[in-house]
């Protein structure tokens, strides 16, 4: 969980989305991700865990606010988190706050050319790290850019905006509309990067990194490459109570740059490909190898072709 818009944190080192149940009610938060060098991964959390309380507190009607609140602390003191396994089973864990660093980003060059940058989130920072991988990267010899942002839970969106201005040719990055009707246009400047693209999205791929994906494929310089998106389209202010508490306040809605609403549609993919289950667990814990990922190689076809 990120406490400001920097990348230093304390927590436990899990990133969570909400859970619903068939019928769309929330049950709890998926664990998506399991961070390296977290307590969470120390005691065994893995990705597709639900976290359903937080030091005997029930958590599965709160929003990822309230259960942050609960969850942060000073480093070094411990919480109790309570998980539902896929089994069905339940167990609670003691786990030490720790400080911790993200980096938002991060890239490797492939052997057939192919710049590889994974997203994690587009909390603080995320622009910056991913334009010093694309340069870097390109100094490197990379031919083409592949972007992952599967299992990326979204962030900000100066960091998404600053992002597709990077990337995208002039014209309309970012649309919202209040609902007291008030409009709000971002707009890129003609400076684009001009090689050929591809993203990575799964169901996962959520608010900021689903619109980002959304924008490549609308200018047409990326393909999309996974599967169906979680399809979010409002956005929230968050109100500091005097209680201490916090309430998200959704506030009105964001549009694609043709102005598609992405509310319960998402972003359909151009090259459609799904993972097994078995896949899509060593994918959330990092140990899919890219040789393995049907996604990943799907994506690389579109490329280089």
């Amino acid at each position: 969980y990120q406490n400001n818009i920097s990348n230093s944190y304390v927590g436990v080192g899990i990133t969570i989305q909400a859970n619903l149940d068939d019928g769309g009610v929330q049950s709890g938060f998926m664990v998506n991700e399991v961070s390296a060098g977290g307590s969470a991964m120390d005691a065994g959390v893995e990705a597709g865990y639900i976290l359903v309380a937080v030091d005997g507190e029930d958590v599965r009607t709160m929003t990822v606010t309230e259960v942050k609140k609960l969850v942060v602390g000073d480093p070094g003191t411990t919480v109790e988190l309570t998980f539902q396994l896929p089994d069905g089973s339940e167990q609670t864990m003691k786990m030490e706050r720790r400080a911790m660093t993200v980096i938002p980003a991060r890239g490797e060059l492939l052997e057939n050319g192919v710049g590889y940058i994974k997203i994690d989130n587009f909390d603080g920072g995320c622009f910056q790290a991913v334009q010093e991988q694309v340069e870097s990267l390109r100094a490197q010899g990379a031919t083409a850019l592949l972007f992952d942002v599967r299992n990326n839970p979204g962030g900000l969106k100066s960091e998404l905006t600053d992002l597709l201005d990077y990337l995208l040719p002039e014209g309309v990055i970012f649309h919202t509309i209040n609902y007291a009707g008030d409009e709000d246009i971002i707009l890129s400047d003609e400076s684009c990067v001009e090689m050929p693209m591809a993203v990575l999205v799964n169901a996962n791929s959520y608010s900021a990194a689903e619109y980002f994906a959304c924008a490549l494929q609308e200018y047409g310089a990326g393909v999309v490459v996974g599967e169906q998106t979680f399809g979010k389209g409002y956005y929230q202010v968050g109100l500091n109570l005097s209680d201490g508490s916090c309430v998200n306040l959704s506030i009105g809605k964001y549009f694609t740059p043709q102005g598609e609403s992405l509310i319960d549609v998402g972003v359909s993919p151009d090259v459609e490909v799904l993972l097994d289950d078995e896949q899509a667990l060593q994918l959330a814990s990092g140990k899919l190898a890219h040789e393995d990922d049907p996604q990943m190689q799907a994506a690389l076809d579109a490329l280089l072709k």
